[in-house]
């Protein structure tokens, strides 16, 4: 996942002394054990923040929480009748999907675009509408248990509302299909015609 923003919290207390004071020994020295200070606390403390809260990638327990909360995205879900909580894996997974749902519209580019995203460290993944009100989504690669949890239970997939959807799931290693006919087999893809070529 991108960076957001780029978080700085150094502070450079030697560049605010003015040309009058630079040979001021004593004030030097204090300004450089303050500078050491901010440096072991203040920059210390900001750069674990960034870390463990501002990051989703990066986020401990408690920085994950907060997310939840901005977010209004649970961590329990019912499924089939008991009650899951997330591991930290997983609610980061969520988490992440949510965030970016927030900046995507219910298009088929659009949401090509999000699962890309959510799944850049697995696989390849695209959706599929077949005009009849349903849309199949295609991952190219096994989704952990993990990942099933949240994609079956938490709406993490965008759709657009009352259109109903499948998940496929399509290992490489195990496709057979004429290249460049959307994997169509045996008396299903167009051969290619010569004439037809050249009367083009």
């Amino acid at each position: 996942m991108s960076k957001i923003f780029e978080f700085k919290n150094e502070i450079d207390l030697e560049s605010q002394i003015i040309w009058q004071y630079a040979n001021a020994d004593k004030m030097n020295s204090l300004l450089l054990q303050k500078q050491d200070w901010y440096k072991n606390t203040h920059e210390g403390f900001w750069q674990n923040w960034a870390n463990d809260v501002l990051n989703i990638s990066t986020a401990n327990d408690f920085g994950l929480s907060i997310w939840g909360n901005l977010l209004q995205v649970a961590r329990t879900y019912n499924v089939n009748g008991e009650m899951i909580t997330l591991d930290t894996e997983q609610y980061r997974f969520l988490l992440r999907g949510r965030l970016l749902y927030l900046r995507m519209n219910s298009s088929v580019p659009s949401i090509n675009e999000y699962l890309k995203l959510i799944f850049q460290e697995d696989g390849k993944a695209h959706i599929r509408d077949n005009l009849d009100m349903s849309v199949n989504y295609i991952l190219e690669f096994v989704p952990t248990e993990e990942q099933l949890v949240v994609l079956l239970n938490t709406g993490l997939l965008p759709r657009p509302a009352g259109v109903n959807y499948k998940i496929y799931v399509i290992p490489p290693s195990e496709v057979f299909g004429f290249n460049n006919s959307g994997l169509c087999g045996f008396n299903q893809a167009t051969f290619w015609d010569e004439l037809d070529w050249k009367n083009k």
